[in-house]
């Protein structure tokens, strides 16, 4: 976009009811990365895009975010302990699922996406820069709400897993949408007559299947993350037991069985081992 028409867009008073082109929606997010708009009573720095209707993305607050980042974690994690070598996106990744192949796109930007290793690489110049060229889209995907079933808010997040997720043309296998409030994980699949639907985990580890194999959300760790309370009493006085084993840990000493580095840190071991023997040399 020019910077004449630039100038014409008012980013302080958008009217969400008008269609824009997508030119405007790309410039839209891009001013709204050093500025944030309030829109009924929610900051918002991000747009998705619906045909033309720009469809706000109200920031997160910490406790929600904090969910998003553990899931992403566990999720990177995997990636690179079975050497999926695949590629992990949060919510500023946006993915374009109008596959109609007419009007403009619908960007919709999952909390949490998996993208394949032979998809992402197979993407052209166009699809890694842009929202251009043809279309792609992860393979798993996970939103993350407090809402609970039944509510206005929970039925549109269900749409867009039902109607956007897995329309025609996705390459989307796997949907979670996960209420750590609630203590729910909702389980979206799509059968072979392609009827979306939906099944009900509980607040229970969950696995991905044959869409990720070997891949399990461990619910523990995301109930530790966003608790505040201490798995141990600062004010209490360490036990025996509690000292031995610091005494212990002062002593230690890791040596790696495929070199000659020795490690007093278990943590530095983990990194060195993971950058250096299980991740830099298996790239496949």
């Amino acid at each position: 976009m020019s910077k004449a028409n630039s100038h014409k867009l008012d980013i302080d008073n958008l009217d969400l009811k008008r269609t824009y082109t997508f030119e405007e929606f790309e410039l839209i997010n891009e001013l709204l990365k050093t500025r944030t708009l309030e829109i009924k009573g929610n900051p918002v720095n991000l747009f998705e895009f619906d045909n033309g209707r720009l469809l706000p993305m109200p920031q997160s607050p910490i406790s929600r975010e904090a969910v998003v980042c553990e899931i992403s974690r566990q999720l990177c994690n995997w990636n690179v302990q079975t050497r999926q070598n695949g590629v992990i996106t949060t919510s500023q990744g946006g993915f374009d699922f109008n596959f109609n192949n007419y009007g403009n796109p619908k960007i919709c930007a999952p909390d949490v996406a998996f993208t394949p290793k032979n998809t992402f690489r197979s993407l052209d110049y166009q699809q890694l820069k842009t929202f251009q060229g043809q279309k792609f889209t992860p393979s798993f995907v996970v939103e993350v709400s407090v809402e609970k079933e039944g509510s206005q808010k929970f039925s549109v997040l269900d749409e867009k897993f039902r109607e956007i997720y897995f329309s025609t043309g996705s390459s989307i296998e796997l949907g979670w949408l996960v209420n750590p409030e609630g203590k729910e994980i909702y389980i979206y699949r799509q059968r072979a007559n392609g009827v979306v639907y939906r099944t009900s985990n509980g607040w229970n580890n969950v696995n991905a299947g044959s869409v990720l194999p070997g891949f399990t959300l461990e619910v523990e760790k995301i109930d530790d993350t966003i608790s505040q309370e201490s798995s141990e009493s600062s004010s209490s006085p360490p036990s025996s037991s509690s000292s031995s084993s610091s005494s212990s840990n002062e002593k230690l000493q890791i040596n790696c069985p495929e070199c000659e580095i020795t490690f007093s840190v278990r943590y530095t071991f983990m990194k060195h081992y993971e950058d250096i023997h299980a991740r830099k040399w298996h790239k496949g």
